[in-house]
């Protein structure tokens, strides 16, 4: 039990560190502060499962940094595509979209990625891991038993957190796909009945443009109404994943990041 509670607060010590160098790299990118994770708290559980995995499967490569690299580059990539894959079947979205970059595989990893993970994988291994685990093995059996108490606690509390944000949004995002599809299609229908009396009818041009003004309007409050209700959570994970695909929702999804902006 208490070499159980160890490796556990090893993933917890690494999923911070990944969480680390994923906000910094994001917010240095986007040039303001992101927090840049799938959970609300500080931790890319992502990260914890890549570090254990290099340190479990590639021990026997420590003494070769050049072959802890290569497979430590296919060892996280594989990872990484797994876990982008899981998370669109579960939650019907897209977290991130490598499609830009020249060398990828649909979307999932890309070259500059996996060379990236290369690395981490050899400072790992030869750095991090060693220093570490010393830290973890000093701690007290009790006090390790309690902080894997605490914060395993912690982290479930915030992962189910997490997940009731995400299913609540789906419904809130079909709920802005709605009033998007049924404004599309009010308009395009007043704009085609306009154009077909465009040349005879100028005055009754000007009603119906009048009321399909006073509809988009109408409709502009709704979904401002409705933009208001997504709670800080929902929010914080459309600003940490600014190329979150949502499928058909998409729409929806843009027009709520345009809306944000503007209201800053």
């Amino acid at each position: 039990m208490l070499t159980v509670c160890q490796w556990f607060l090893a993933f917890l010590f690494y999923s911070f560190a990944g969480w680390c160098c994923e906000t910094v790299y994001c917010s240095v990118l986007q040039g303001k502060l992101v927090n840049r994770g799938f959970l609300n708290g500080p931790l890319c559980p992502v990260y914890g499962f890549g570090a254990l995995l290099v340190i479990f499967l590639l021990r026997g490569t420590q003494q070769t940094p050049v072959a802890l690299f290569f497979s430590g580059m296919l060892v996280t990539s594989v990872l990484e595509y797994f876990t982008s894959w899981l998370l669109e079947k579960l939650f019907h979205m897209k977290w991130w979209d490598y499609s830009h970059h020249h060398i990828q595989i649909n979307g999932r990893v890309c070259l500059l990625n996996s060379l990236m993970f290369g690395g981490l994988s050899v400072v790992l291994m030869l750095v991090l891991h060693p220093f570490a685990w010393g830290m973890i093995e000093k701690l007290q059996p009790m006090t390790v038993g309690v902080l894997a108490g605490l914060l395993g606690g912690v982290l479930l509390a915030d992962a189910f957190l997490t997940v009731r944000q995400l299913l609540r949004m789906r419904g809130y995002l079909e709920e802005v796909d709605r009033l998007l599809s049924q404004a599309h299609s009010r308009l395009d229908e007043r704009v085609h009945q306009l154009q077909a009396g465009l040349d005879t009818r100028r005055e009754e041009l000007a009603e119906r443009r009048a009321a399909a003004e006073e509809e988009w309007q109408e409709f502009q409050r709704q979904l401002e109404s409705l933009r208001l209700r997504p709670r800080w959570g929902q929010r914080r994970i459309f600003h940490a994943f600014p190329h979150l695909h949502a499928g058909r929702y998409q729409e929806a999804v843009e027009k709520l990041r345009e809306y944000w902006k503007s209201r800053k």
